[in-house]
C-alpha cells in the first residue's frame, strides 16, 4: 500500500479498476477495505466510526463501524460527510443526523 486509492469492481471473475487512482484521503489508513460487504443502516440506531469513501456518482458514502461497514445515502444526512473523519450518525426514520466525534476523547490511557 503506497498511499494510493484505487477503486475496483469484479466483472466476469476479473478485477477491473473503475475509479481514479489518487492519494488516500487524510486520516484513512492504507489498506484493503471490502466495502462491498457494507450493510444498510437500521432505523433508530446510532453508528460511530470513520467515513471511508464517498461515492458522489451513486450518492452514497461508506462508514467503518468497528469491523463492519455501513452504506449511507448522501441525501439522508443533514451535514456534508468528509472522508477520513470520525462521525456519529443517528437515524430517525429516513433522515439522519451527522455529528463529528473526537475518537481520542473515548480512548483510555494507562499511567505508569
Amino acid at each position: 500500500m503506497n498511499g494510493q486509492k484505487i477503486l475496483q469492481t469484479q466483472k466476469n471473475n476479473k478485477w477491473e479498476t473503475f475509479g481514479t487512482i489518487k492519494k488516500v484521503d487524510e486520516g484513512i489508513r492504507p489498506g484493503i477495505y471490502n466495502i462491498f460487504l457494507a450493510k444498510t443502516p437500521v432505523d433508530k440506531n446510532r453508528y460511530e466510526g470513520q467515513i471511508i469513501h464517498i461515492d458522489k456518482e451513486n450518492a452514497i458514502f461508506y462508514q467503518q463501524v468497528n469491523k463492519d461497514f455501513i452504506v449511507h445515502q448522501l441525501n439522508a444526512v443533514d451535514n456534508k460527510p468528509i472522508a477520513g473523519k470520525n462521525v456519529a450518525i443517528q437515524y430517525d426514520g429516513e433522515k439522519a443526523t451527522l455529528t463529528l466525534i473526537d475518537m481520542l476523547k473515548n480512548k483510555r490511557s494507562l499511567k505508569i
